[in-house]
């Protein structure tokens, strides 16, 4: 089973990202939400996708371009970063995932130029 957390608001403070979704989970299902210790992109969106488990579900975390300056400075300052609900699940791989992702993205036609061009600027990439 799959599910989707959209984060649609950001903040920093005390040198951690707090994201938060819009959704509302039950709070039994959030607390069974670990770190799924990986990031993809998701090009025809312009949206990173952190990923959640569960023992029951794979939940994707959606970052959407609007979000991306908010990352940028946790990545570059190396700050935490927590998804907000009833109980905050940090993302122990962020830092390494937005490397990776960092790395790959710029100048690689696979993402579809739209989104090479969007991390680029976002990222300050040259």
């Amino acid at each position: 089973m799959q599910h989707v957390l959209t984060i649609t608001e950001t903040k920093i403070t005390d040198n951690t990202l707090i994201l938060t979704p819009i959704e509302q989970w039950p709070e039994q299902e959030w607390k069974q939400l670990n770190d799924g210790m990986r990031m993809l992109a998701d090009s025809d969106a312009l949206t990173f996708v952190y990923v959640l488990d569960s023992p029951e579900a794979f939940v994707q975390l959606r970052l959407p371009k609007r979000t991306w300056a908010a990352l940028r400075e946790a990545y570059e300052h190396e700050y935490k970063v927590v998804a907000d609900g009833p109980s905050p699940i940090t993302l122990e791989h962020f830092q390494q995932e937005m490397e990776y992702l960092l790395d790959n993205i710029p100048g690689n036609g696979n993402y579809g130029s739209e989104m090479v061009n969007a991390v680029e600027k976002a990222f300050h990439i040259q």
